[in-house]
């Protein structure tokens, strides 16, 4: 019979997923509607989100993304870029996901608790648990693509990587 207390033993559990999206759960920080401001280009933006979302237009129609930095909330800013879906740049879907990574390095290195808190994650999968977004997110039914969870996970381990 095998101890499991052995550190052999205990390396090979599987690790629990952290999983993120409520305001109201843990780790809600992870999600780009979190309180905390991202610098980026010279000008603040209240939330990841903002940014986010403002980058589907700084070169289509900077007033546009000047609008959007400067919504009173995260849900503001994703309405009005749906709103404006027509203006976003033209080659969206090819670079949002490189646009997030960039986003989520930026927040998490201006905000040395929250890098703490995505390194103490350490090789655990990180999910957003959004019933809504099944790109983001996993959706309804669990089987999302799961993509902010996936660039946090990439950002944690590049950190990892560095810090060898």
């Amino acid at each position: 019979m095998h101890d499991l207390s052995s550190p052999r033993m205990r390396s090979h559990r599987p690790v629990k997923p952290i999983l993120f999206y409520h305001r109201d759960q843990p780790y809600y920080e992870f999600t780009n509607f979190s309180p905390h401001p991202v610098e980026f280009a010279g000008k603040v933006y209240p939330t990841a989100e903002h940014l986010f979302q403002a980058h589907k237009f700084l070169d289509t129609d900077p007033a546009l993304a000047e609008r959007i930095r400067r919504l009173p909330s995260a849900r503001a800013a994703l309405e009005e870029a749906a709103r404006s879906r027509r203006l976003q740049r033209s080659d969206w879907f090819d670079v949002n996901v490189g646009i997030m990574d960039m986003i989520l390095e930026a927040k998490f290195t201006q905000h040395s608790h929250l890098r703490r808190m995505l390194l103490d994650t350490g090789e655990s999968q990180l999910i957003e648990d959004s019933p809504v977004d099944s790109f983001w997110g996993v959706g309804r039914d669990g089987n999302g693509r799961n993509e902010l969870g996936k660039a946090l996970m990439r950002v944690r381990d590049r950190w990892n990587k560095s810090r060898l």
